[in-house]
């Protein structure tokens, strides 16, 4: 069993909780994303990796159809009757700690009830994916008191079902197959269409470094899903072009140009950088591979411009990070992680100057926007890991 001083608090809260002992626990990553944003949807490359930011879950079997979960970071406890359990009207913490049990149960997975406490130290709306990491966690969880073990694709894939029908999230499945399936010093290199993925070394003397823009987001508001409406529209011109595209992974500059005059122009700015994007993130772990360092970083900064003018879901205060990190020396890349509208920038930087890179971005951030910013270095992690007690 790993040791650490959050599963130890999990452990704790349980058994206050429940006045019963866990049987089984399971522990999940968050996932910074190196490269390759707003690409999962559409069936293209992805560049994540598993961090040392973790949901860890506890839990106790039960055979009366009762699941109990007590949220340690929400003070809260819901109880649910399996048989009649669906997606609650209002989207909140509640839905993404059941979910995964209901979508353990409609992939045809047998679960009879189960008392559980989870929490983690993933920074919520941060970019992070700490509802990925959640979700997998608890997934991990009905595997082990189900003793099953899913491959991790599989357990990637209910935690995605949780969020897309549960929470009501139009997400890829990026997220949760980093916090699923990552592998300790690895970014991986995800294939969304065949979910094929490539282990990618960090190079040595070089760290990942995310810093807080202190703007929340909500993947669960409108923005998200009018993106991916944006681009199907679009979508529909190249298709009707040339017929044997399935998504933006296989559409050329070439093909999207020819075609241009007959969409809106916000649909080909979104299209553009999903194209663009997806070639981003194949070179970027190439270079990645080869240590071309300086490689990486300029195909981190065109994808933050990419975000940022194509995509439109950077923000003021994602835009002033990048800016400043750029001019920091031991930079070599910037650019917003997660899906936008707020949370985390990550930057690529040199491991020697990572102490002086994480203060000065941090004091020049709050000079520029009078807010205070965490900033520190993340490690690529492995991904989800379980057994019983």
């Amino acid at each position: 069993m790993i040791q650490s001083q959050l599963m130890d608090r999990i452990r704790e809260s349980f058994r206050n909780e429940f006045s019963r002992v866990p049987e089984v626990w399971a522990d999940a990553g968050g996932r910074v994303n190196i490269i390759g944003e707003h690409t999962d949807y559409h069936d293209g490359f992805v560049l994540p990796a598993a961090i040392d930011l973790r949901t860890c879950a506890v839990a106790a079997g039960r055979d009366d159809g009762i699941l109990r979960i007590h949220a340690v970071d929400f003070g809260g406890t819901v109880e649910v009757a399996l048989d009649g359990l669906k997606p609650f009207d209002r989207i909140d913490w509640r839905s993404y700690t059941c979910g995964p049990f209901w979508a353990w149960i409609r992939s045809g997975r047998p679960f009879s009830g189960a008392d559980v406490a989870v929490g983690g130290d993933v920074p919520s709306g941060g970019g992070l994916s700490s509802s990925a990491s959640v979700e997998v966690s608890l997934v991990g969880i009905a595997a082990g008191l189900s003793l099953s073990a899913p491959p991790c694709p599989d357990v990637a894939a209910i935690a995605r079902t949780a969020e897309n029908l549960f929470c009501r999230v139009p997400c890829g499945i990026m997220d949760q197959m980093a916090s699923a399936c990552g592998h300790e010093g690895k970014a991986l290199l995800l294939d969304c269409r065949t979910l094929q993925a490539t282990l990618v070394d960090v190079p040595a003397g070089w760290v990942l470094v995310v810093a807080d823009s202190g703007v929340r987001h909500s993947l669960a508001g409108g923005e998200y899903a009018r993106r991916q409406k944006e681009c199907a529209d679009g979508m529909s011109f190249v298709v009707n072009s040339f017929p044997t595209v399935r998504a933006a992974r296989d559409v050329s500059m070439e093909m999207l140009e020819s075609v241009r005059q007959g969409m809106s122009e916000v649909s080909f700015r979104r299209l553009r950088h999903a194209v663009s994007e997806n070639d981003r993130t194949v070179r970027a772990a190439a270079a990645l591979q080869a240590g071309d360092v300086a490689e990486v970083g300029l195909l981190m900064h065109g994808s933050h411009r990419s975000l940022a003018l194509d995509y439109e879901v950077s923000c003021a205060e994602l835009d002033r990070l990048v800016e400043i990190a750029s001019r920091i020396d031991g930079c070599a890349g910037a650019r917003l992680t997660g899906a936008g509208f707020g949370g985390n920038t990550v930057n690529l930087v040199r491991q020697d100057a990572a102490v002086d890179f994480c203060d000065r971005l941090a004091v020049e951030y709050r000079g520029a926007t009078g807010i205070e910013s965490v900033v520190r270095v993340v490690r690529p992690a492995s991904g989800l890991l379980s057994g019983r007690f």
